[in-house]
């Protein structure tokens, strides 16, 4: 039955981590890649997108039982630790994770376990959120009610995951349309949660959010806009949607905007 389950729930938001290997210019070496992420204003763009698309969103949840490891390089500078530091002081979900470089699934691996384990939970949700994107408020409260049903209609002990396929893109240089509503055909990492029991060390960082579906059962929801997800000159993998535009009008996209994630297009345009 569903009610055997208790799920904890752990995300983790990648702050300009330097990992070895992962990212399009890695082959600057591990220095380079340093330079490049701690260059002052990229870091400045990326404090803005930080705090006002993931730590805003994550802030705005309506279910408070996650925790979020923040994770960092040891060498991120002493200045843009203690911003960071800051902006996190009055949201007790998140943890600030330093690490050294190391290669990227074992430093995500790592930054989970660093998260303390409910005594009673018998699987944890691992979710993803990248530091420049937004997911909806209501999406904490979703993985929860979701999970134990999903794990009660099939073998518990293999993780499953849940996506939210349907959300806005947000093309900052696109003075004409910034914002527009797409559906996904193949998952996307805003929000993205693997379930699976405690103690399997998987998480949803194992495989290609895009390929997900290849490896593990896979949910996924369309009934509303879930996710903001930002377009701009610092995207490491290009930001271009699997699926189909939406419809929705403008007035439509300014209520789900409001509701669903506490801010505007106005707010948007001002980051």
């Amino acid at each position: 039955m569903a009610q055997d389950f208790k799920i904890q729930i752990k995300g983790l938001v990648r702050f300009s981590y330097p990992s070895i290997g992962g990212f399009a210019t890695s082959e600057l070496g591990q220095e380079g890649v340093e330079a490049m992420l701690y260059d002052p204003e990229r870091l400045e763009r990326r404090f803005a997108l930080f705090e006002h698309l993931a730590l805003h969103s994550l802030a705005f949840q309506d279910e408070g039982d996650f925790k979020v490891g923040i994770l960092v390089g040891k060498s991120l500078p002493a200045a843009a630790r203690d911003r960071l530091a800051a902006l996190v002081e009055d949201f007790p979900q998140a943890q600030i994770i330093s690490l050294k470089p190391m290669v990227h699934y074992k430093a995500i691996t790592r930054a989970y376990a660093s998260l303390a384990d409910d005594s009673e939970a018998t699987h944890t949700a691992t979710f993803r959120l990248d530091d420049d994107d937004a997911m909806h408020r209501m999406t904490i409260r979703r993985i929860r009610d979701l999970a134990p049903h999903l794990l009660a209609v099939r073998d518990p002990r293999r993780p499953i995951a849940i996506a939210f396929n349907r959300g806005f893109y947000w093309d900052a240089a696109n003075t004409e349309t910034p914002l527009t509503e797409w559906y996904e055909k193949t998952p996307l990492g805003v929000g993205l949660a693997l379930v699976a029991p405690v103690g399997d060390e998987v998480n949803i960082f194992r495989r290609n959010h895009r390929k997900l579906g290849q490896f593990y059962g896979c949910y996924s929801e369309v009934d509303r806009p879930m996710f903001i997800r930002s377009v701009h000159q610092d995207n490491d993998s290009g930001a271009a949607s699997s699926g189909r535009q939406g419809a929705l009008t403008k007035r439509a996209i300014d209520k789900h905007l409001r509701e669903g994630f506490g801010m505007s297009l106005a707010h948007l345009k001002g980051i």
